[in-house]
């Protein structure tokens, strides 16, 4: 197949070429960062949180009066959860992955080192002694707080423990290549001295935040968080619906004067932390496959016209010789040129637009691989969509051709 007759019979009618490859153009451009972002969305909901999902739940709780001391009501509180038949751990806490609430702080290990930026911020944990296995969590490298380290916490207080633990993402953040046990660091935020020493490095535990930049970075303090919340529970496998159904009826029992509320499982939570992200993933591929329908139908519509208005050229193209095969391969030939022009147009503008939304809104930087991936989807549906009219004009007899003309 000869490109010449093609590119001469598009100089000749030059209008509806240009508006077929500016829309080829546009589409690319949209439907590469749209792939990318509903591919992004996908990976952060598929984060692993670290945590027994199918047998934890978690329960906020708040004690009207001061009826009892907090310390010792907590204790209660704990030790009454504990004795429901089915209950693994129970741990008070506000704070667990992606519950999208918690303490941030920064870590620095070298005195005086500055703490801006999200490269230094880490979550913090308040772990009392059953915190880890409340979560199903391990130490995999040094050891937990042993009773004697682990202190109450209230509000208004500030952490600044002796020792730490820290997960498995942080530790190699901090340590690269050597074990964290024992290193100094600092977690106060004020630039000070290293104060506190690492003393075990748990397996991977997610933060609150699903969209943070550094999710794997978390810091364990030895604190039983007193009055700030709720409890996180774990139980034996297939329990814990039935647990939840009993737990609030028990605290009541310890004392009434209490709110007990939000008792969730936590495949809850994490459909909670990523309802946004499912729904913009949803809206963005609705959006991507209505552009290429749009596109589909408008290369069908300008194709479909191009054999009408090529009757009589097409049969004189027979006549002389021309097999079906030939007139079906010009057209698709004539596409391909034209999605090529529109494809190099369209990765220039998809690169325009991702640096608007980087800028603007806060999303991350397409890959530049995405756009052969998005430039090969527009071709493949360039070449379907012409594919109707084209086999229509191989059809064309050269005898109806003539007498067409």
């Amino acid at each position: 197949m000869e490109i010449r007759p093609i590119l001469s019979s598009m100089k000749r009618n030059p209008v509806a070429a240009v508006l077929i490859a500016a829309q080829i153009a546009l589409t690319l451009a949209i439907l590469a960062n749209v792939l990318f972002i509903v591919t992004e969305r996908i990976r952060m909901m598929a984060i692993a949180s670290g945590v027994d999902e199918p047998n934890v739940f978690v329960l906020g709780n708040q004690n009207i009066g001061n009826t009892r001391d907090p310390v010792i009501a907590n204790e209660e509180d704990i030790k009454a959860i504990l004795a429901i038949p089915g209950v693994l751990a129970a741990s008070p806490g506000f704070s667990f992955p992606l519950v999208r609430n918690g303490w941030q702080t920064a870590v620095t290990l070298t005195p005086g080192e500055r703490i801006e930026g999200p490269e230094r911020a880490a979550a913090l944990y308040f772990a009392d002694e059953r915190l880890l296995d409340s979560l199903g969590a391990k130490v995999i490298e040094g050891r937990y707080f042993t009773p004697g380290e682990i202190t109450p916490f209230k509000q208004g207080d500030q952490p600044n423990p002796p020792v730490v633990l820290i997960n498995k993402g942080l530790a190699e953040r901090l340590f690269p290549g050597e074990s964290a046990i024992g290193k100094m660091i600092n977690i106060t935020g004020n630039q000070g001295e290293l104060s506190q020493r690492v003393i075990g490095v748990t397996e991977h535990i997610a933060t609150p935040w699903p969209r943070s930049r550094n999710p794997d970075r978390v810091v364990f303090v030895p604190h039983a968080s007193v009055g700030l919340g709720g409890f996180i529970v774990r139980t034996e496998p297939g329990e814990r619906d039935r647990v939840m159904k009993v737990v609030e009826e028990t605290l009541f029992k310890v004392n009434p004067n209490r709110i007990v509320s939000n008792i969730r499982a936590f495949e809850e939570i994490r459909s909670s932390a990523f309802q946004s992200d499912l729904a913009m993933a949803v809206l963005l591929a609705v959006i991507g496959i209505s552009l290429l329908a749009v596109t589909a139908f408008g290369i069908v519509g300008q194709a479909s016209f191009w054999v009408t208005q090529r009757t009589k050229q097409i049969g004189t193209r027979r006549a002389l010789g021309a097999r079906r095969k030939d007139i079906l391969r010009y057209f698709q030939t004539e596409n391909a040129l034209i999605a090529l022009i529109g494809i190099a147009i369209g990765s220039a503008l998809a690169i325009g637009v991702n640096g608007w939304l980087v800028k603007n809104l806060g999303f991350d930087q397409l890959p530049l691989s995405w756009l052969p991936i998005g430039g090969a989807l527009v071709l493949i549906l360039g070449q379907l969509a012409v594919l109707g009219p084209a086999l229509r004009a191989s059809r064309i007899a050269p005898a109806i051709a003539t007498r067409s003309a």
